[in-house]
C-alpha cells in the first residue's frame, strides 16, 4: 500500500513537472476562463490527496494534526474535489460538443449532479484505526463497501455516457458520407476514427485513451471492493492510482485542446 501510494505520488510530480511549461502557458499566457479554473482545481487537488494520503499512511501526519481524524477527512475532500473537478472538465467539453442541443445538456448536467452526490458518500466509507503491521500508523477500518461501489459506479456510468454521447455527435456530423460503404468497413471508421478531420479524430481518441484508463483502473477499484475475502486494508489499494492516471490523461487531453495542439498522426 504504501508502495503504490509513493509510486503514484512519483507519477504526478513527474508528470506536473514535465508538462511545467504548458502549466505556466495556460495561467499567465491564456484567457483564463471557467474550464482553466477547474482544471487548475483538479491538479492542485490530486497532488494534494496523493501527498497528504503517502504522509498519512507513514505516519508522519501526527505532526500536522493532533488526531487522525481530520487528516482522513481532509484527504476525503481532496479526493471528493479531484473527481468531480475531472468529471466537470468532461462535462464541459461535452456541452460544448452539444451547444445546440439544450435537452442533451440538461441530461448530462444532471448526470454530473448524480456524481457529485454520490461522491459525498465517501465520508462514510471508512473510520480510522491504527495499521495492522505498524501500530503507529494511521489505517482504515470498517470499510463500507456499499457506498464507495455507488459513488465509484456513478463516476464509471458517467464516463461511459459522455464518451458515447461525444463518439456519436462526432460521427453523427460526418458519417452520413459513409452510407454507401460495407457494414465492416463503417464498423472499422467508427472504432479507429479514419473518416472524421483531423481535430475530430484527435478528440474522439483522446476521448477513447481516457475512456480506457478510466474503464479499466475504475473497474478494478470496482472488484477490489465488491471482492469479501479481500482484507478491508487492502480494498483501497488501487483508488491512489485510479485517481492519479485519470487526473494525467484528462488534463492532457484538456492542453491538447486548450493550447491547440492537433495532432495530425
Amino acid at each position: 500500500s504504501t508502495n503504490v501510494l509513493i509510486y503514484t505520488y512519483q507519477v504526478i510530480i513527474y508528470d506536473m513537472l514535465n508538462n511545467l511549461e504548458d502549466e505556466l502557458e495556460l495561467i499567465f499566457k491564456q484567457r483564463i476562463k471557467f474550464p482553466t479554473v477547474v482544471y487548475t482545481i483538479a491538479r492542485l487537488s490530486c497532488l494534494g490527496f496523493v501527498l497528504i494520503n503517502t504522509t498519512y499512511v507513514l505516519g508522519e501526519i501526527r505532526r500536522l494534526f493532533i488526531y487522525a481524524a481530520p487528516g482522513h477527512i481532509f484527504i476525503v475532500t481532496l479526493f471528493i474535489i479531484e473527481i468531480n473537478s475531472i468529471a466537470l472538465l468532461f462535462f464541459l467539453r461535452a456541452r460544448a460538443i452539444f451547444h445546440d442541443v439544450p435537452r442533451m445538456q440538461m441530461f448530462l448536467a444532471c448526470l454530473w449532479t448524480l456524481v457529485f452526490g454520490s461522491s459525498i458518500l465517501n465520508f462514510f466509507v471508512a473510520h480510522v484505526t491504527h495499521s495492522l503491521v505498524e501500530p503507529k500508523v494511521c489505517a482504515q477500518e470498517n470499510i463500507e463497501s456499499f457506498y464507495s461501489m455507488v459513488s465509484i459506479g456513478t463516476l464509471l456510468v458517467f464516463d461511459t455516457v459522455v464518451y458515447i454521447a461525444i463518439s456519436y455527435r462526432l460521427f453523427q456530423i460526418f458519417l452520413f458520407h459513409e452510407k454507401g460503404e460495407p457494414v465492416f468497413q463503417r464498423t472499422c471508421i467508427l472504432l479507429n476514427g479514419t473518416a472524421l478531420p483531423t481535430f475530430s479524430r484527435s478528440l474522439f481518441r483522446d476521448g477513447q485513451l481516457y475512456y480506457l484508463i478510466s474503464l479499466l483502473t475504475g473497474s478494478t477499484v470496482l472488484v477490489m471492493f465488491i471482492v469479501p475475502s479481500l482484507h478491508l486494508q487492502y480494498k483501497v489499494i488501487f483508488m491512489p492510482l485510479h485517481i492519479t492516471f485519470t487526473n494525467v490523461i484528462a488534463c492532457w487531453v484538456f492542453r491538447n485542446v486548450k493550447l491547440g495542439r492537433i495532432r495530425e498522426s
